[in-house]
């Protein structure tokens, strides 16, 4: 019976031909890719030619765009999403402004396939590619011969920064018995698909942890479970474990999941027990890999007291005084008047800003604080002769 599922399931990934009913909404639905949090645009302003650079769509599926603030486009098309920037602008700033944008490098983050499968695990994907459900469940061996495979799960990002996952639930059996596979589903970059087993009720006894841990997959539930006995329990933490980025995905009665988020740095590194949080029966116990972050980064340089890159954190703290207080201050040699930020445009020109993050510190002043972008140089120079 397993063989025969298998074989199925490797039918089901090449069944897609001329005049064959394609698979429903995801990363190619509506006529064009959708823009996923983690892709970065080449953005271009015929009316602003110095915001012409490369934006990372942040993870609640905006950009920043400086001066105009946060805009949201995730989920549109590139020409969606230069319309809508268009209007920001108009709205704002500019009697009419045309907008052009593209996809510079697209998101990638592997899909999580566990439970009743062949052989559980991650599968590598890029936000260009197209991969169905189907086809997932093929790379994994197809079902095991306990699969429920009428309850196959897809757990997505709510798009807009939401702190819930959207849950997608399908019916691989039905497919796999009619042929009929136009219920099957596009996958994005970072989807975890969960294929329950039959006989058991989903999350009775068990909990699941996936992502950077020693043992993927269902553990059993006891009473008393907290952070610390379901690190011990999956065998630890992987090589690229993201430490600070763990989260337990909690199912609520409307079938989303809810996120609780954990920085095991604190509770591992600064003994702080407040993030030994309880397990709940049902929960998912994720640790997000280094790897599949997306950050934009900055370089420090000069009289700093820590130089090197530094990642940008989302909002008003991405400025060039508060991201040298960040990495420890200046030195008592820097000339805090003359701090200097480099940055190239997309068509390869430098220019350079002069700050004066000295005057910025001393008053408090962080209005006229400076932005930064991704890719920025900043310079602190050291202090002349005469201390100028």
């Amino acid at each position: 019976m397993g063989g025969l599922v298998a074989c199925l399931c490797a039918f089901a990934g090449g069944a897609y031909g001329a005049g064959e009913t394609k698979p429903k909404a995801g990363a190619a639905e509506g006529g064009g890719r959708r823009i996923m949090a983690g892709d970065r645009l080449n953005i271009s302003v015929r009316e602003q030619p110095d915001m012409n650079r490369v934006y990372a769509v942040a993870g609640d599926g905006s950009i920043d765009v400086g001066f105009a603030g946060r805009v949201v486009i995730a989920e549109l098309t590139a020409d969606e999403a230069a319309r809508r920037l268009e209007s920001v602008l108009e709205d704002r700033y500019f009697k009419e402004a045309n907008v052009t944008i593209s996809v510079a490098n697209f998101v990638e983050g592997d899909v999580l396939l566990t439970g009743a499968v062949q052989s559980p695990g991650s599968i590598p994907f890029r936000g260009d590619s197209l991969l169905t459900l189907m086809e997932a469940i093929t790379r994994a061996g197809g079902l095991r011969e306990d699969a429920a495979g009428d309850r196959v799960r897809i757990l997505r990002w709510t798009p807009g920064g939401s702190m819930e996952r959207q849950t997608v639930e399908v019916n691989v059996q039905k497919m796999l018995t009619t042929l009929d596979f136009s219920d099957d589903q596009y996958l994005r970059p970072r989807d975890m698909i969960i294929v329950p087993a039959r006989g058991l009720e989903e999350g009775r006894d068990e909990f699941l942890a996936l992502g950077e841990v020693g043992s993927p997959g269902f553990h059993p539930y006891v009473p008393g479970l907290d952070i610390i006995k379901v690190v011990t329990m999956v065998g630890g933490l992987g090589e690229f474990a993201d430490w600070s980025g763990a989260r337990i995905l909690r199912p609520r009665a409307s079938g989303e999941y809810a996120l609780v988020p954990l920085n095991l740095d604190r509770l591992f590194g600064a003994a702080d027990m407040t993030m030994n949080l309880p397990v709940q029966k049902g929960d998912i116990f994720f640790i997000p890999s280094v790897r599949n972050q997306v950050r934009e980064l900055v370089y420090l340089l000069g009289e700093v007291n820590q130089r090197g890159a530094v990642a940008l954190s989302s909002g008003p703290q991405a400025t060039a005084a508060r991201v040298i207080l960040s990495q420890g201050g200046m030195t008592q040699f820097a000339n805090p008047s003359k701090v200097q930020i480099q940055r190239t445009a997309p068509d390869g020109s430098k220019k350079t800003m002069l700050v004066d993050v000295g005057h910025i510190l001393k008053e408090g002043s962080f209005e006229e604080d400076v932005p930064l972008q991704d890719g920025d140089v900043i310079i602190v120079p050291e202090k002349g002769l005469l201390g100028l």
